[in-house]
């Protein structure tokens, strides 16, 4: 039988192989932020723009209607962030309030074409499921640009 005094010890010492092990392992684990890939300079660089949005107020939407079939359908969360309309360009989809029935909401449609008459920056759209361009262009009713969408996955 071990006395008091002999398992104290043991004790211990144990904790102390423990310990050592435990900053051993801490400290030979690689880095948890892997370097770069070759050529690539900063993360900005890598994702190819998509978080020069990560420091914008995200916002979303609850969208409703077929007009943006198959791209996106009733109940499908649209995530988009206000915009200088100076960066949109062709095929960007934008969020804007209907510019003819102030009662509608807010429309998502993707550029089709753009203008600038006396430093007012214009933007014709259409929705993908839609056979015409919509009849209006989109100038003081731009609310932003669609970034991402979040899927609706029905009950039933």
């Amino acid at each position: 039988m071990i006395d008091k005094k002999t398992a104290a010890i043991f004790a211990l010492i144990v904790s102390v192989v423990i310990t050592g092990v435990g900053w051993y392992l801490a400290w030979s684990k690689p880095p948890s932020v892997l370097p770069l890939p070759e050529g690539i300079e900063n993360w900005t660089e890598y994702f190819h723009g998509y978080e020069a949005y990560l420091d914008d107020n995200i916002h979303a939407s609850v969208y409703s209607g077929p007009s943006m079939n198959p791209t996106f359908s009733d109940n499908d969360l649209v995530l988009w962030v206000e915009v200088d309309p100076v960066v949109l360009k062709v095929g960007d989809i934008i969020i804007y309030e209907h510019p003819t029935r102030p009662d509608y909401g807010s429309v998502a449609h993707r550029i089709i074409e753009t203008r600038i008459e006396d430093g007012v920056y214009g933007f014709r759209t259409k929705g993908d499921g839609n056979p015409s361009p919509d009849s209006y262009w989109v100038e003081d009713e731009l609310q932003g640009l669609v970034i991402g969408v979040v899927y609706y996955v029905g009950t039933g």
